[in-house]
């Protein structure tokens, strides 16, 4: 066996900035000693590659003589890129976006002021905030074809479905855009292509969720204004407005304005993960944005807001609420909605909600359902059980509520979520197309037969 005294393996070797901090490994397998470099207190998985081992004639799939592989399902201790876009700390409760706090920014900036600061990096001067506006109240009217994919749904049928097909139809108003159509990378060091896709793609998106909105409620599409802010030509599109003025209701803007910052972008997710795995080969942006949608659709991402919603539903009033809370401490039943894999300790988005919510009570007590959630919340809030293991609400889950209380219907509230979010999911697009290019293909560890014969 070689010595444990053998040549150094440092991945790390050629780097500009040699790291100063090493983990050092001794291979069983070998004897030899390696010394892989931290960064940032992360390593390289790459460096890993040279670790080797003779072949296992019995195992040839272990594949030792390529290097040693990191095996970590789920991605669930593994950084897949760098990004100066939004910062957090679940063990202090901390949120940042582009190194601002959120006790910064959430009711004193607007939205075109924050999705400027997420996409371009720092505050727009007050030229650049009516430039920004304008570029995408200019952006044209979604074409006829996507309001007939959309209206080709049944009326009953899935909101996120619609929003998807809408933008594949979108997509298709204008092969140009598409890198394999034009069969060249349009977008990856070209931040005015990139820049132009982004304002597209966000005023087509809010016109199109407002569309299959309307189709799915039977109501009538407004076309958007020139003279309103993105948030207001929301509700107006959606025809949630005043009917005394025909124009939004200034609280509920204040609302979304609030709750649309509190959730524009909680960095590495799931679904933002499935953007930027799809960007990697380098396709269009309504491309990436669809893998984005298909993600957060799950019951395991956002769709968990739907479960939750049907979970509190089955509750039934509030006097059913110590039953359902004993079933669960008795390990029959779940309550979904509490906890979060991110924060052990209170959500910080979870305060700012909860005052959206108490500037809503009215809303709130003609609600059945919110009544209910509420009991629930209370009475969870004041159980040692969930006090003990830090079962706090997800601020998701609240959130949910104010767009219910806000007059939106619980099957509506994931597609909100997905255009709150879009202004973060265009920070990673633009970031990634800043970047090199580099395809994200993970690997795998194969555990089934070789070598079979019939």
């Amino acid at each position: 066996m070689p010595s444990a005294l053998s040549p150094v393996t440092n991945g790390s070797k050629g780097v500009k900035n040699p790291p100063a901090h090493f983990l050092h490994v001794v291979d069983s397998r070998t004897g030899q000693y390696h010394a892989i470099g931290i960064h940032h207190n992360a390593i390289n998985a790459s460096d890993f590659k040279a670790i080797k081992a003779p072949k296992d004639v019995a195992h040839p799939e272990y594949q030792n003589d390529q290097g040693i592989r990191v095996y970590d399902p789920g991605f669930s201790n593994t950084v897949v890129s760098e990004s100066k876009i939004t910062y957090i700390d679940g063990l202090e409760g901390t949120i940042q976006y582009r190194g601002y706090s959120i006790h910064d920014i959430i009711g004193k900036k607007k939205f075109e002021e924050l999705s400027y600061l997420l996409i371009w990096g720092s505050w727009p001067s007050a030229q650049e905030a009516e430039q920004y506006k304008e570029r995408i109240n200019s952006v044209p009217l979604i074409d006829e074809t996507v309001f007939n994919v959309i209206r080709s749904f049944p009326k009953n049928g899935s909101i996120v479905g619609m929003m998807i097909a809408g933008l594949s139809a979108l997509q298709s108003t204008d092969m140009s855009t598409i890198p394999a159509h034009a069969a060249k990378a349009l977008y990856l060091g070209n931040p005015k292509r990139v820049d132009e896709q982004i304002i597209r793609v966000m005023a087509s998106l809010s016109m199109i969720t407002a569309a299959s909105y309307c189709h799915h409620t039977d109501r009538t599409f407004t076309h958007p204004r020139t003279d309103l802010s993105y948030i207001e030509n929301f509700l107006l599109m959606t025809g949630h407005v005043d009917p005394a003025t025909g124009l939004p209701n200034p609280r509920y803007v204040d609302a979304l304005e609030r709750l649309w910052a509190i959730v524009a972008d909680h960095e590495m997710t799931c679904s933002t993960s499935a953007l930027l795995q799809t960007a990697s080969a380098l396709p269009d942006v309504i491309s990436s944005l669809i893998s984005a949608f298909s993600a957060g659709y799950g019951p395991l991402h956002g769709g968990a807001i739907e479960v939750a919603y049907k979970n509190i539903e089955e509750i039934g009033t509030v006097d059913d609420v110590p039953a359902k809370l004993a079933r669960v401490k008795a390990g029959k039943e779940r309550l979904f909605g509490y906890g979060h894999r991110i924060y052990r300790v209170t959500d910080p988005r979870f305060t700012y909600i909860t005052e959206i919510l108490g500037e809503l009570t009215e809303e709130v007590a003609k609600d059945p359902l919110l009544t209910v959630a509420f009991a629930l919340d209370r009475a969870a809030a004041a159980d040692e059980y969930f006090i003990s293991r830090r079962l706090r609400p997800n601020a998701d889950l609240f959130a949910a509520f104010a767009y219910k209380a806000l007059g939106f219907p619980a099957e509506f509230i994931l597609p909100i979520s997905m255009v709150s979010r879009t202004q973060g999911f265009m920070a990673h697009w633009k970031e990634a197309m800043e970047g090199g290019p580099r395809i994200w293909r993970p690997g795998q560890i194969y555990t089934g037969e070789l070598n079979r014969k019939e």
